[in-house]
């Protein structure tokens, strides 16, 4: 996860996929989901006012050789047709988000030579442009392209938020590749049709429709912001936002474990009866109580709403984030922080499909909703290992790029990938939390390290 200003690609011949369709699109019924209305929202607004912003996410990737552009393009083609995402679209513009489609068999990408950069400078900064550019068309806003070489090409891709996550883009390396070469080889492709995100969005209404404050799903929520000062938390440390506004912000990237110590942390974690995503939210609250004595941990958890196998190839934003909440044992060791945050979890995970907005929309008093900040300080863990594909990652140097940070609070991605965990942290660029933040996360990779090393040593007896 990098920040496109930190990214450096080898400059080269510049190619991009250039979409069109030869029908007109039609109109469709199924309503923006609730965090694709919240993020649609708030990004024409930051248009409206003239603030710049990045409200996308994307994937580069290299590929062996001088790209084949017949084959990529005609990757690039299958893929928009087979998925929803890249033909169906909401207007953000317009105040009740309508939707749109275009036929599937309608779409076709054609290749554009837009040009060599020796700079690599130049390069990143004409990628920046051109994905803010696209991104921000509502009718096939996406991007995508190759940088050729004669020795490696990376091929790029950006979408608007609202139509893909972490997930989403892990199918796109591993479909990409797949059909390239097949066109490569003169192969066919075998994949099936898959389900689209509309329909997604159609039963997350339905499911909503029907709750209320009383109702069984929103317990957890109840008791998250009826915990503690109410509403949402703070970080353990200062970060210099006292008003909680959004500001330019900075990304720090810790690795945490290493492969081997890694799968050590995990077995550790599974003794106490956790699994590594406890454990991290475990070393998440020891250090805050450390820090602060509070030994009540709550924070925002990121979690996948793919609930059946069928979704599991849905490239959209199929994520939510449910209430995490637990209380560290008296006398708090690490071992008893595991066992309490394995239970928190599955509280949390309960409530997976509980839309965030729409749980605050019924417990919180009328006109709070607007309090939610633009961007929640949350905490994901992710288990990237099993994605198709993932064990290419370190060579196809694969990377999701983002635009520059903005943040009001902290957050947080443990990812645990074939060589390694890490940590990516999003926070306020203020002195406060450039000073604080560090050394609050220093602490909870000890406490990682420390376990991971106590199962090693008792394996090696």
């Amino acid at each position: 996860m990098t920040q496109i200003l930190d990214w450096r690609p080898e400059p080269g011949e510049v190619v991009e996929f250039e979409p069109a369709a030869d029908r007109e699109p039609v109109r469709h019924d199924v309503p923006a989901s609730f965090f694709q209305r919240a993020h649609l929202q708030s990004s024409a607004a930051n248009r409206a006012a003239g603030r710049r912003q990045s409200p996308w996410v994307a994937l580069a990737f290299e590929l062996e050789g001088r790209a084949d552009l017949d084959a990529l393009t005609d990757a690039w083609q299958g893929l928009a047709r087979r998925h929803e995402a890249f033909h169906t679209w909401y207007e953000p513009d317009s105040e009740d988000l309508p939707g749109f489609r275009l036929p599937p068999d309608s779409l076709t990408v054609r290749p554009v030579r837009v040009g060599e950069f020796t700079s690599a400078d130049d390069l990143r900064a004409h990628l920046h442009r051109r994905i803010d550019e696209r991104t921000t068309a509502s009718r096939l806003g996406f991007l995508a392209g190759v940088v050729r070489r004669d020795t490696t090409s990376t091929v790029y891709f950006a979408i608007d938020h609202s139509y893909t996550d972490a997930h989403s883009l892990a199918l796109l390396f591993h479909e990409i590749r797949a059909r390239y070469r097949a066109a490569r080889g003169n192969t066919s492709v075998h994949l099936a049709p898959v389900p689209g995100y509309l329909d997604h969005n159609r039963r997350e209404r339905e499911r909503s429709a029907s709750l209320t404050a009383a109702a069984p799903e929103l317990a957890a929520w109840s008791e998250f912001l009826a915990t503690g000062d109410g509403g949402f938390p703070g970080f353990p440390v200062a970060l210099g936002n006292e008003t909680g506004e959004l500001l330019p912000g900075t990304r720090l990237q810790y690795p945490v474990l290493t492969s081997a110590q890694a799968r050590a942390f995990r077995a550790y974690c599974a003794e106490q009866g956790g699994g590594f995503g406890a454990g991290a939210f475990a070393a998440l609250a020891l250090a805050q109580w450390e820090f602060t004595g509070n030994d009540v941990y709550r924070v925002l958890t990121a979690v996948s709403t793919r609930a059946y196998p069928r979704l599991l190839h849905v490239h959209g934003w199929l994520v939510n984030l449910a209430p995490l909440l637990f209380r560290l044992p008296a006398s708090p060791a690490f071992a008893g922080a595991i066992t309490a945050a394995q239970q928190g979890f599955q509280t949390a995970r309960a409530a997976y499909d509980v839309p965030l907005h729409r749980a605050l929309e019924l417990l919180l008093e009328e006109g709070s909703i607007s309090a939610i900040p633009a961007i929640p300080p949350m905490a994901s863990y992710l288990d990237g290992r099993a994605a198709p594909g993932s064990r290419d990652y370190l060579h196809a140097d694969a990377t999701i790029l983002t635009g520059p940070d903005n943040a009001s609070g902290v957050s947080m991605w443990f990812n645990w990938l074939p060589d390694r965990a890490d940590l990516v942290v999003s926070m306020p660029d203020t002195p406060e939390a450039a000073a604080g933040v560090p050394k609050y996360l220093d602490r909870v990779r000890e406490i990682m390290l420390t376990a991971s090393s106590r199962h090693q040593r008792g394996a090696d007896r």
